[in-house]
């Protein structure tokens, strides 16, 4: 089960739903990936970065994961669950 860890921008300027996609991404994943919010100083499989825009310039680096998944519209949120299944397969 991959280790993942969420992390929401500032919600400055939302163009779509981001917590509806991260349940969608959740839910899609459940038995997959074990998602929480980022704990410091604990290594995660993947962070999962939702942008509510394209405007947001932050990876959050200080997070350590081996891959970084990063969504800033509804239509690369609803190719993210694919996108971290995949990692299962490597």
């Amino acid at each position: 089960m991959l280790h993942c860890a969420v992390k929401f921008c500032g919600g400055c300027n939302p163009m779509y739903d981001r917590g509806s996609a991260y349940r969608n991404i959740a839910e899609t994943l459940a038995g997959v990936a074990d998602f929480s919010l980022p704990r410091d100083g604990e290594p995660y499989d993947v962070l999962l970065i939702l942008r509510g825009c394209t405007g947001c310039p932050y990876l959050y680096e200080d997070i350590s994961a081996t891959h970084r998944i990063v969504c800033a519209s509804q239509s690369e949120a609803d190719h993210a669950a694919e996108r971290i299944a995949a990692l299962c397969t490597h």
